[in-house]
């Protein structure tokens, strides 16, 4: 069984809307339409995308979502994908693209997504969806997921190296936490995990990271195929590793001039892996994922500064991490913030540029200009 587990759905008709998608959602928009430089996005209707799946000997595909800022625009695509999987019912699986900030909506809108067949959520990000991994909306988000059983996906980079289009400034330490966290959930880090995979190298963190997957898509544009696989195999259990393409992306943007499903695979094929390891990558590790189910018993906040655990009740003390304490109790941020001690963990990376930032805060052309006179005429006096 061949499983692509991270691709999109972008029809041909999209492409002519352009403009006015970036309107309505900034942040893809600059994704799907850069105003400087070839875009590398592909276009693939339904047909063309289960032709290209016959081409290539892909089985199944994972639906994942587009990280949209706006909650109507999740149920829209949303609606797109139930369609899809009813129609391509033995080709196509999906994901929910949620808005965590929606609130109950969100939750009602994944509950929704579920009864229809859906498998999980995703791919999101809290960088372009304007939330901290931290928010009380994402992590009511993430406790469905865990009640339901599902995985979530989430966008990650890596921290170092330049700008490009889409690379989100959400450091790799809010995702290792998050997965410490919430150890009962099924996480899946998109793009290699930005790079966090490395760090299962160290016997510690891979027993944290016991629950975290890692998933190949738009491996080529990032890592030399050979060497990221070798790193890889070296650091994390391959049973954790899925392979996705990112299609229809054009992923060898000096070959490709139209989505194509076959280059990854192939120079996959040429790597030599043992068969299981092969399989498991390719499409038995995902199958095994989106069909499972894993439940632990949560921590809950008890009276008195207690934190239950299990049978374990624990009390604050000077050991304990201070966003840890902030986040279980949030009344202490108060009395953190009269101490001068700062319990929240910001970053703003050297190489963001601003029309990112803006569109990332759901800034469409028109406040983007704004902006830009704004800043002019303060540095002009």
């Amino acid at each position: 069984m061949r499983i692509d587990a991270h691709v999109h759905f972008t029809p041909p008709e999209l492409r002519a809307k352009l403009d006015a998608f970036a309107d309505h959602e900034p942040y893809w928009g600059l994704l799907l339409n850069p105003p400087e430089g070839k875009s590398i996005q592909g276009w693939a209707s339904a047909e063309r995308m289960i032709d290209d799946m016959d081409v290539a000997g892909i089985d199944k595909v994972v639906l994942v979502g587009e990280y949209f800022y706006h909650h109507d625009n999740c149920v829209v695509r949303n609606n797109q994908a139930l369609d899809l999987i009813r129609r391509f019912p033995d080709r196509v699986i999906a994901l929910a693209t949620i808005q965590p900030l929606a609130g109950e909506k969100g939750l009602d809108e994944l509950q929704r997504c579920l009864d229809g067949g859906m498998v999980g959520v995703g791919e999101l990000n809290p960088y372009a969806q304007g939330h901290r991994m931290d928010d009380p909306h994402f992590l009511r988000l993430v406790e469905a997921c865990i009640t339901a059983g599902v995985p979530l996906n989430l966008h990650v980079s890596e921290e170092i190296g330049g700008y490009y289009l889409g690379k989100s400034t959400t450091p790799l330490r809010h995702y290792y936490e998050l997965a410490c966290k919430f150890p009962e959930l099924k996480l899946i880090l998109a793009h290699w995990g930005g790079g966090l995979f490395f760090y299962e190298i160290m016997p510690r963190v891979r027993k944290q990271l016991a629950n975290v997957w890692y998933d190949t898509a738009a491996s080529p544009l990032l890592y030399p195929t050979k060497r990221i696989f070798k790193q890889a195999l070296e650091a994390v259990d391959w049973r954790k590793i899925l392979y996705g393409s990112d299609y229809p992306l054009l992923i060898y943007p000096r070959k490709m001039t139209e989505p194509d499903m076959r280059p990854l695979p192939r120079a996959i094929d040429k790597l030599g892996l043992a068969e299981d390891v092969y399989a498991g990558i390719m499409g038995g590790n995902a199958e095994e994922l989106f069909k499972g189910e894993r439940r632990k018993e949560k921590g809950k906040r008890g009276a008195q500064g207690l934190l239950e655990i299990g049978n374990r009740k624990l009390k604050i003390d000077l050991g304990m991490s201070v966003a840890m304490v902030a986040q279980v109790w949030p009344e202490t941020r108060e009395v953190f913030g009269r101490y001068g001690i700062p319990w929240r963990d910001e970053t703003v990376p050297s190489w963001e540029p601003i029309r990112q930032a803006a569109v990332a805060k759901g800034l469409g052309v028109a406040a983007q200009e704004g902006l830009l006179e704004d800043l002019l005429r303060e540095i002009e006096g």
